[in-house]
């Protein structure tokens, strides 16, 4: 039985289901941090680090909720390790960014995307023509 929806089959095609096994195993699961904004609903981010596999939920509101609370807005920040400044390279809206994230996911589980590590500049070529809002 095949549980997994692979994206890129190209990208995909050298990969066993051993080497899949091993990256979700050894990948960095998002961990949401929460903020609350003058209004008193709260901002969630997720940070999303150059040269590391990671796995994101999909849609984050069906992973994550806090009872009693409104989250008014999901982003996932784009960090560097490399880069001679370091830090953030950007924030985006996270449905944005799991969007643009596309090409570099490699499967799909349930809600959870495993993307493959990054380098500086494919993080920051996610933004195009988006500013690199700081929230």
């Amino acid at each position: 039985m095949n549980f997994f929806k692979k994206k890129n089959s190209q990208t995909n095609s050298k990969l066993t289901k051993p080497d899949i096994e091993k990256l979700l195993q050894e990948a960095y699961q998002a961990n949401p941090k929460c903020y609350e904004k003058e209004d008193g609903t709260l901002l969630i981010g997720l940070a999303l680090t150059e040269d590391t596999d990671s796995l994101f939920p999909i849609v984050p509101e069906e992973q994550w909720a806090i009872e009693g609370k409104t989250i008014s807005e999901w982003i996932i920040t784009m960090v560097s390790l490399t880069n001679p400044q370091g830090g953030i390279i950007g924030q985006m809206e996270y449905h944005e960014a799991i969007k643009r994230l596309e090409p570099f996911i490699l499967m799909k589980k349930d809600n959870w995307a495993l993307i493959r590590a990054m380098t500086h500049e494919e993080l920051d070529s996610l933004f195009g023509n988006l500013p690199r809002k700081l929230y």
